[in-house]
């Protein structure tokens, strides 16, 4: 009696531990299923914080691409040098930045290299120290070379403590340098508010007595780095250089960049010529061959700003572009503003 007793209790002792047993094997693997949740939500979590933080800094292989997303937004001239001489009070420059390209009005990179007066430069990119430069290619015979070097924000060197990102532009004419600093704060409503009492400035009046003013001072600083004197004229009595040319009278008389475009006098910088001249400064030559002159033109083309320059001795004047990069920088700000 006592065994039959025994078997049935034994069989039920049996059936409760193993039902116990799964109980516990069913918790331990809810247990891991969420400490694996817990596990990617974490990763994801730090996945995250990483994205935002590359966002926030230079991305040297989207540059070197062409893509300058990770630059986008107000960048500001700090320091502009030429020659050894800090001439940042007598240089305006605006340094602009869109994700295809970016400009500081005299060159313009893009995923194709560096364009300039002269036409496109490929470039080869190292990264150094912590920052990435772009250069010409060796094989690249330019007049003019160019160093572009991008230093992001926590990167220190001689032009700042590293508190910003900051892109830095060198043309060997003139060993100008220019240092652009980004405006963090900057938002992109910002920027189109910012840019839209531009474009009603500049479509109500290319050119005024006060930007005229603003050249006047900036050509006469400008000059003091470049060791020259110049004449301007006035609206009323022509210019006459050292080998005989008379401007802006004969103007009718000259090509631009070995073409037969018409180019004259204008105050406000609109009219009927391809070229309208807003200003003229003269600089003769002391130093043999004699005689000589530099005769700039400031002008606009189809709206938008440029300077010429002339400094032929005998034949038909034929203006060009110049290859100034400062000055260009100057009028460009100047006009646009």
């Amino acid at each position: 009696m006592n065994k039959k007793i025994l078997l049935p209790v034994m069989i039920c002792s049996m059936v409760l531990l193993g039902a116990c047993g799964k109980q516990t094997s069913k918790g331990n693997e809810t247990q891991s299923t969420q400490s694996s949740v817990a596990k990617s939500t974490s990763k994801s979590s730090q996945s995250t914080i990483k994205t935002h933080e590359n966002k926030a800094a230079m991305n040297f292989e989207e540059i070197k691409s062409g893509n300058y997303s990770s630059l986008t937004g107000e960048w500001n001239l700090v320091k502009a040098i030429a020659k050894n001489e800090d001439v940042t009070n007598s240089t305006q420059v605006n340094l602009k930045v869109s994700k295809t390209n970016l400009t500081d009005g005299q060159i313009t990179m893009d995923s194709a290299g560096i364009k300039d007066s002269n036409g496109n430069h490929d470039l080869i990119f190292q990264e150094k120290q912590g920052t990435l430069v772009a250069s010409l290619t060796d094989e690249d015979d330019a007049a003019i070379n160019y160093l572009v070097t991008f230093y992001p924000k926590g990167v220190s060197s001689e032009y700042g403590d590293g508190n910003k990102n900051l892109i830095v532009i060198w043309t060997s004419n003139n060993s100008y340098t220019e240092v652009f600093e980004q405006n963090s704060s900057n938002s992109e409503q910002g920027k189109k508010s910012s840019f839209m009492p531009k474009e009603k400035t500049k479509s109500s009046s290319l050119w005024n007595a006060s930007k005229d003013e603003k050249l006047s001072s900036f050509i006469d600083k400008w000059s003091v780095t470049m060791d020259q004197d110049y004449d301007k004229y006035d609206g009323v009595n022509d210019i006459e250089t050292s080998t005989g040319t008379t401007y802006p009278r004969d103007l009718s008389n000259v090509t631009v960049n070995g073409q037969n475009s018409s180019i004259g006098w204008s105050k406000d910088g609109k009219g009927d010529y391809e070229y309208n001249v807003v200003a003229i400064y003269n600089h003769d030559g002391d130093v043999p061959p004699l005689p000589n002159h530099i005769t700039y033109f400031f002008a606009y083309h189809n709206g938008e700003p440029v300077v010429l320059v002339d400094q032929s001795r005998d034949g038909t004047p034929d203006l060009t572009e110049t290859q100034n990069a400062q000055l260009n920088a100057g009028f460009n700000r100047i006009a646009e503003n």
